[in-house]
């Protein structure tokens, strides 16, 4: 009777150990856009003057990968999104959409992904 006790209990811990998320899950949930950037990157720079003088109160929030525990992060947003080996900055991302890169095009995607964003 122990036996299955104690196996019991150990099922249940693992079951509960599963289902937390992981700190970098948790930031990454969609509740704020993220973005991710290096630098030395002029698109990123690009991309980061656009957001501030089309969106001054919009609330992002900004990681160097470059940074130890940004890249962990910045590691996690392309295995959730599937981005694979092609990865680049500026990634900024929303619940369930991101967008790599920047130009002219990439500028409005970003219009209509943070659309939701600034109505909090």
């Amino acid at each position: 009777m122990n036996k299955i006790l104690v196996s019991l209990l150990c099922a249940f811990c693992l079951l509960i150990a599963a289902c937390k998320k992981s700190p970098e899950e948790k930031e990454l949930d969609g509740s704020r856009i993220y973005f991710f950037y290096q630098t030395t990157c002029p698109h990123c720079h690009d991309a980061a003057k656009y957001i501030k003088e089309k969106h001054p109160d919009l609330k992002i929030v900004s990681r160097d990968i470059r940074l130890p525990g940004n890249q962990k992060l910045f590691r996690y947003a392309v295995k959730k999104y599937k981005i694979g080996e092609a990865a680049g900055t500026p990634l900024i991302c929303f619940k369930d959409k991101y967008i790599m890169g920047w130009s002219d095009a990439k500028a409005q995607e970003f219009e209509k992904y943070a659309e939701p964003y600034q109505k909090q």
